[in-house]
């Protein structure tokens, strides 16, 4: 039995109505077309951005014309667009510039999550990089933030890789540990600098429990649903467990070839009218899932999933105009196929993008 034969099955629909579950009960949802209903389920109450804007964020991020700081300010902004409302409770903060010893700067202190608040923060955001990083201070600090946080804590750790050493804290990581030690947390680190020193301490961190993990920068940029999975996930079975839910609409997958994350050309009218349903109901979202078959290194298919989730998004932003703030994308590698991969007619059913549509 395949853990979550969940979500999506791409773009092709015309739904209806989302809901949320509550202790009263869920609302009916109303659709236009057929199709099997799919449940967002949130898998972490609160998540944390703690944002590095120190000095060394100042240098130029990879080949391309921005700096490490304005590449972070573009995925938060990305991330905040496409991030669906599944009242979480949530808080930015900074660990830089490093002044004395109590430094964790509040700029949206925790509270629900609302997208549009959330924006205005970020876009005020300091936009100069300035100070030492003090990784250690500011991990530290967290201390005075947990211990009143219900349930799973997710913390989005942006760095660059490098920290200022500083007495008598104990190494990131060796805090990082303690953390997980003693609260329901997942670190996912967010790398600028995977040339940098301090990297083994960064990868120490994305491994003190099985929740976290790290990504790097230019795989997040213009793909920031590699930070959504550890908020939500989705499921064509309702939970049991009272935990928050959004319900939305699943249609007919898009199929790719082996290896390739090119839309092909039998799949155009199905995007568009899912397009068209989107432009005559503007509060209807989109969400896509990309999936591969089990050919592969596992990084690999994970990549390549979000790459074939991101091409039917592309060809929603480009050829029919969809606002790309619309769309929410996650990508599953070959970790839920919808059928066998030992013949080569499963694998082929198993190389596609799910898609479902919400409306809030």
């Amino acid at each position: 039995m395949y853990l979550k034969s969940f979500m999506l099955t791409m773009v092709c629909l015309l739904i209806c109505g989302v809901s949320s579950l509550s202790a009263a009960g869920h609302e009916t949802i109303e659709h236009t077309w057929g199709g099997s209903p799919v449940y967002m389920t949130r898998v972490a109450d609160n998540f944390i951005i703690m944002y590095d804007r120190s000095e060394s964020m100042g240098d130029q991020f990879l080949d391309t014309a921005m700096t490490g700081l304005q590449a972070e300010r573009r995925i938060l902004r990305e991330k905040n667009a496409t991030l669906p409302d599944m009242n979480w409770m949530a808080g930015i903060y900074s660990f830089t510039p490093g002044v004395g010893t109590d430094n964790l700067t509040v700029y949206y202190p925790m509270q629900p999550y609302d997208k549009t608040k959330f924006h205005r923060v970020l876009d005020k955001m300091p936009r100069e990089p300035k100070g030492a990083t003090l990784l250690q201070q500011g991990l530290t600090e967290l201390n005075k933030i947990l211990p009143s946080l219900e349930g799973r804590t997710v913390i989005f750790l942006f760095t660059d890789a490098q920290y200022t050493p500083m007495a008598p804290y104990n190494s990131p990581s060796m805090i990082a540990a303690q953390l997980a030690a003693q609260y329901d947390i997942c670190f996912a680190v967010m790398d600028a600098g995977a040339e940098n020193k301090g990297l083994k301490q960064m990868q120490k961190i994305a491994n003190v429990n099985d929740c976290s993990y790290m990504v790097s920068f230019a795989d997040l940029l213009g793909n920031p649903e590699w930070m959504t999975g550890a908020l939500f996930d989705m499921s064509d079975q309702a939970p049991t467990d009272g935990r928050e839910v959004k319900m939305g609409q699943e249609w007919e997958n898009i199929l790719f070839d082996f290896d390739k994350y090119e839309v092909k050309p039998q799949y155009f009218a199905i995007i568009a009218k899912v397009a068209e349903y989107m432009r005559s109901h503007p509060k209807a979202r989109i969400v896509l899932a990309g999936h591969t078959d089990n050919i592969g290194t596992r990084e690999y298919n994970k990549k390549l999933s979000h790459k074939r989730a991101s091409a039917v998004r592309d060809y929603l932003v480009t050829k029919e105009g969809i606002d790309p703030g619309r769309i929410t994308l996650n990508g599953f590698g070959f970790d839920d196929p919808i059928t066998s991969n030992e013949t080569s007619e499963g694998r082929a059913q198993n190389r596609r993008v799910q898609g479902i549509l919400i409306e809030y």
